[in-house]
């Protein structure tokens, strides 16, 4: 692939399906994360880390 090669990446998963499989996560679901990481294939960590790191968005504060 060159410097200025014009080929599109390839979209793993957008940021609304991390989004959405963070928040399920949270919430105890983890068919939407599961999903998507074996949608990602070879690029599986990555996606798992983000919807990890998107979790704690969603995750209600303890009562501490």
């Amino acid at each position: 692939m060159g410097l200025f090669s014009r080929s599109k990446p390839e979209v793993i998963a957008t940021g609304q399906e991390i989004d959405e499989a963070g928040r399920a996560l949270a919430h105890g679901d983890d068919g939407p994360a599961n999903r998507l990481c074996d949608r990602a294939d070879k690029d599986s960590q990555r996606v798992a880390m983000a919807i990890l790191a998107a979790s704690v968005d969603h995750t209600p504060p303890s009562g501490h």
